[in-house]
């Protein structure tokens, strides 16, 4: 059998979340700069636990998050590396999903940081491509609903 006919199908999504904080945009930015409040609010859902974190937030510099579901094992690994970091205003980055030890999906990230006064639009826009048969409608629905959990969760840390 041909090996390129059974290879999973591969699909694609994109989407964009805006969310306003009552922060100045330089924190904002520390929200995903720094590594300690980072690991306050990207993190898995419930269930979860960190087993490996590191982040270095410039250019050709990478993040890795790796972790853990106790109920039944299942892994979960995030890397990413940075291809634009403009300090308080854009980071564009790319990022790999593995999903018990399977490569999920590749994506293009871009986080805006508009300043508007004492307060932060922050505007996130992902263009994911699914290389594990993912159907691209419902991953990439699956995917805004749980970015967009992670977005609510630095409104707390700000």
């Amino acid at each position: 059998m041909n090996a390129a006919l059974s290879a999973p199908t591969t699909s694609h999504g994109d989407f964009t979340i805006d969310r306003v904080y009552d922060a100045a945009a330089q924190d904002v930015w520390a929200a995903w700069a720094d590594p300690a409040v980072k690991a306050r609010w990207f993190i898995g859902p419930e269930g979860w636990a960190e087993a490996e974190r590191t982040l270095d937030v410039r250019v050709g510099a990478t993040e890795i998050l790796r972790g853990r579901f106790a109920h039944n094992d299942f892994e979960t690994l995030f890397t990413a590396r940075y291809h634009l970091v403009e300090p308080g205003a854009r980071l564009v980055y790319v990022y790999d999903m593995h999903l018990a030890g399977r490569h999920h999906s590749v994506s293009v990230a871009t986080v805006e940081f508009i300043a508007d006064g004492a307060r932060t639009r922050l505007r996130f826009t992902e263009q994911v491509t699914f290389v594990d048969g993912t159907d691209g409608r419902e991953g990439t629905a699956s995917r805004q609903r749980g970015t967009a959990a992670h977005l609510d969760r630095i409104a707390g840390v700000l």
